[in-house]
């Protein structure tokens, strides 16, 4: 049975095995980390609608270039469902061992979503129809930002 996430007028479903983390409601954006008991993590991030998402995703970006040196970025748009997102898919490598991440963006008249997620290639081969479950259950809430 999975686990549910219900805050910041989101509602996502979860592996019952991972934990929920860096739950942050205070500050903006308003965002929240679930974490798989391996190397996998998937974490959003819910801004005021109208926020821009390219400084963000140039943000996360940058963070990891500048933690692991050549982070290979592919711009994207995939649709989840029937909903219609952008983004960058990213490769590097720490240690031995290939990353795969994903950043995807996605604004909405109440809310501008940036989430994005990691993993250990091997892993993130296993977990990606997780990664993309949980963003599909996203998708079917609307975003009500607190006041």
């Amino acid at each position: 049975m999975p686990a549910v996430f219900e805050k910041f007028g989101v509602r996502v479903l979860y592996p019952e095995n991972w934990d929920l983390i860096d739950v942050d409601g205070e500050s903006t954006p308003l965002c929240f980390t679930l974490q798989s008991k391996e190397t996998a993590y998937w974490t959003l991030y819910i801004y005021p609608p109208g926020h821009e998402v390219r400084p963000k995703v140039k943000e996360i970006v940058e963070g990891l270039q500048a933690e692991y040196k050549e982070v290979e970025v592919i711009p994207v748009e995939e649709e989840i469902g029937e909903t219609k997102t952008k983004g960058v898919d990213l490769a590097f490598f720490y240690l031995d061992l290939l990353v795969e991440a994903k950043i995807r963006t996605l604004r909405t008249p109440s809310a501008t979503l940036i989430w994005h997620y990691m993993a250990e290639s091997r892993e993130f081969e296993e977990r990606e129809p997780v990664f993309k479950a949980i963003a599909t259950t996203l998708l079917q809430t609307q975003v009500a930002l607190p006041e």
